[in-house]
């Protein structure tokens, strides 16, 4: 029975079940001591998009609105504790790299014309931006004096962190294509709106380190770069900006057609994925208050 019980609190640790809750937990506290906003609505919660199934960790409402939190929850390797971003200097035209961008749909119902209605999709970009939070390109690194848990490789765990809740994402919106009595609707000349916004968040016992150093800067002989007076700073929470592959996409009709390529770039593809650890939990959840 020993043997049992340590076999089955390894796997509950590997697989972050009770990271998950615990971070529940906490959002339920701050709630309800009236230093959050944020109300709890439902936990794994399932969806699939281009025909691949997962779960959405729990989603949080902001009371007075229909702003949605999507969270995915990562506990990580001790050895692969280190988070690092830094930022692009080149991203698109003509555009601020502080930029929040997020999915914005609203579900247009024409009850003269049923046939008529759809979901429409498109960013929204949420203001005022945190400056110098916005990073491009993450990295882990290692930590050679600590022994991993499981011996396999954690290289990889942003990405995966990242496929996941946009994965998650873009199925909950093929869901509300479905099913868009879900979204709160607003009638007006006969047209039923009905909108949500929906932020994608990472909550991980990682620690968040970044650079902000011109990457342009390389050597351009062998493309190296040179970091070493370079300030490597933590913080508590970054602003991600991911680039979603067409293949974890939701196939919903978008809400503007344009002829740049930077412009689709925005519209469809990139997305702003909150990254927060243990010790920015709070200040995150307090960061829409003066927004909404």
């Amino acid at each position: 029975m020993e043997n049992i019980n340590n076999k089955f609190e390894q796997q509950l640790n590997r697989h972050g079940y009770g990271f998950q809750y615990t971070v529940l937990e906490l959002l339920k506290k701050l709630a309800n001591e009236g230093r959050s906003n944020w109300l709890f609505e439902a936990a794994e919660f399932p969806v699939e998009v281009q025909g691949v199934g997962t779960q959405i960790d729990f989603i949080l409402r902001y009371r007075t609105t229909q702003l949605f939190i999507l969270a995915e929850c990562k506990r990580v390797d001790p050895k692969f504790n280190n988070w690092c971003f830094v930022k692009a200097p080149y991203v698109r035209r003509n555009r601020n790299y502080e930029s929040y961008f997020v999915d914005h749909v609203e579900y247009n119902y024409n009850e003269f014309f049923p046939e008529n209605s759809c979901l429409i999709t498109g960013e929204e970009l949420i203001t005022p931006v945190t400056e110098y939070r916005t990073y491009h390109i993450g990295f882990i690194v290692k930590s050679h004096n600590i022994k991993g848990e499981s011996g396999k490789t954690e290289n990889d765990a942003i990405e995966k962190a990242t496929t996941q809740i946009c994965r998650g994402l873009n199925g909950l919106i093929e869901l509300l294509s479905k099913r868009p009595s879900l979204i709160k609707k607003e009638e007006k000349n006969n047209i039923i709106n009905s909108g949500a916004t929906f932020l994608p968040v990472i909550f991980t016992t990682a620690k968040i380190f970044t650079c902000d150093h011109d990457i342009s800067l390389a050597n351009i002989e062998d493309g190296k770069l040179d970091l070493y007076d370079e300030k490597i700073v933590t913080k508590d929470w970054i602003l991600y900006q991911y680039h979603i592959s067409p293949n974890i996409k939701h196939l919903c009709k978008p809400g503007q057609i344009t002829n740049k390529f930077a412009e689709v770039l925005d519209q469809e593809y990139v997305r702003t994925i909150a990254i927060v650890s243990v010790e920015g939990i709070n200040d995150f959840m307090k960061y829409f208050d003066s927004i909404f």
